[in-house]
C-alpha cells in the first residue's frame, strides 16, 4: 500500500468521527461574520440600493472557508489571527462577488443562494452586476489600505488576490465551465483548479503574506490550499447531483449539462476520488513547518460537513 493510500485510509477513519468544533474556530467565524458589511460612504454619489445589494449578499452567511483559511494560516505561524482579518474579509468579498456573477441569468441562472434569493433575483441583473464590481473594488481598497500590513505586504497582498480572478483564476475557470466540451477528467480538474482551487490557494498565500512568511513555506501552503479547493469543488459537484435545494441553500442540478467528474465516475467513485484529493491536500501540509493541528482539523471539518450533505439522502 502506498503512502497516499495509507493517508486515504486514515482520513476515511477520521471522517467517521463526529464533527469537532473549537473555540478558536467559533471566535474566527463570529469575527468574520461581524465584518461582513460595507459601511455607507459619505459621498453623495453613493446610491442606497447599491449599498443595500452589497450588504445583502455579504450577509448571506456561508462557510467562510476561504476567510478561515487565511486566519488559520496565521495561527500556523504563531501570529495573532485578528491582524489578518482584513485579508480574510477581502477574500470573502471576492468570493461573494464571484457567486453573484455565477448566479446571473447569463451564467448559471440560479434563484437561490445560501437559502435566500440570489442577488439578481432580488435587485435585478443590472444592479447585481454593479454589486459584484463594487465588491471587488472594495476588497482591493481594503487590502491596499490595511493598517496591519506594511507597504511591501500590501503590494504583495493586492497582487496575490488579483491573480485569483482573471486569466489564471476564476474568470478562466468559469469560462471553461460555460463552454468546455471536453470530458476528460484532467480537463475537468483544470477547470476546478481555476474556478475554485486558485482562491483557496491565494487565501493560504495571503495568510503567509500577513505573517511575513515567504519562499518555499508559502508555496507549500499555497499548494495545500489548491488541493483543498479542488477537493471542495469535486464534493460540491456531487452535492449538486445528490441533494436538494432546501438542504444546500442553493439551486441544484445546475451541472447536468456540464462535464463533471461525478457524471463520469458516478457518485460513489467520485466521492472516493474527492477523499483522495483531500488526502493530497493534507500530504502537502505535512511538508510545511507551520503548526498543523488547526489547519488539519479545519480540513477534516469542512470535508465532513460536505460529506454529510451528500449522505443526507441515504438516511
Amino acid at each position: 500500500m502506498s503512502e497516499l493510500e495509507d493517508d486515504v485510509a486514515i482520513l476515511t477513519a477520521l471522517l467517521s468521527i463526529d464533527f469537532q468544533s473549537t473555540s478558536l474556530f467559533d471566535d474566527m467565524i463570529i469575527e468574520l461574520s461581524s465584518q461582513m458589511y460595507i459601511c455607507a460612504s459619505d459621498s453623495s454619489i453613493t446610491t442606497d440600493i447599491l449599498h443595500e445589494a452589497m450588504n445583502y449578499s455579504l450577509g448571506l452567511r456561508g462557510k467562510y472557508a476561504r476567510g478561515l483559511l487565511v486566519l488559520l494560516v496565521m495561527t500556523g505561524w504563531n501570529k495573532p489571527w485578528r491582524s489578518a482579518i482584513y485579508c480574510a474579509k477581502a477574500v470573502e468579498m471576492v468570493h461573494t462577488a464571484s457567486l453573484i456573477i455565477d448566479d446571473l441569468p447569463s451564467m448559471d441562472n440560479a434563484s437561490l443562494r445560501r437559502g435566500k434569493a440570489t442577488n439578481h433575483t432580488k435587485f435585478g441583473e443590472p444592479i447585481s452586476i454593479l454589486t459584484a464590481i463594487s465588491l471587488l473594488s472594495e476588497a482591493f481598497k481594503l487590502l491596499a489600505s490595511c493598517p496591519e500590513l506594511n507597504a511591501e505586504q500590501r503590494h504583495l497582498a493586492v497582487t496575490c488576490l488579483a491573480s485569483s480572478i482573471g486569466l489564471n483564476g476564476m474568470s478562466s475557470g468559469q469560462m471553461r465551465d460555460l463552454v468546455s466540451l471536453k470530458t476528460e477528467i484532467a480537463d475537468i480538474e483544470l477547470t476546478h483548479a481555476l474556478k475554485t482551487g486558485t482562491l483557496f490557494a491565494k487565501a493560504a498565500e495571503l495568510g503567509c503574506i500577513a505573517a511575513n512568511v515567504s519562499g518555499e513555506q508559502k508555496w507549500l501552503l499555497s499548494d495545500f490550499g489548491m488541493q483543498l479547493g479542488k477537493a471542495f469543488q469535486e464534493l460540491d459537484d456531487i452535492i449538486d447531483v445528490a441533494t436538494v435545494s432546501k438542504s444546500t441553500g442553493k439551486d441544484t442540478s445546475k451541472d447536468t449539462s456540464k462535464p463533471t467528474i461525478v457524471a463520469i465516475l458516478g457518485i460513489k467513485k467520485a466521492e472516493q476520488r474527492a477523499i483522495k484529493q483531500v488526502a493530497k491536500a493534507l500530504d502537502c501540509l505535512k511538508s510545511s513547518t507551520a503548526k498543523k493541528s488547526h489547519l488539519r482539523q479545519f480540513t477534516l471539518n469542512l470535508t465532513r460537513a460536505m460529506l454529510a450533505m451528500i449522505h443526507s439522502l441515504e438516511d
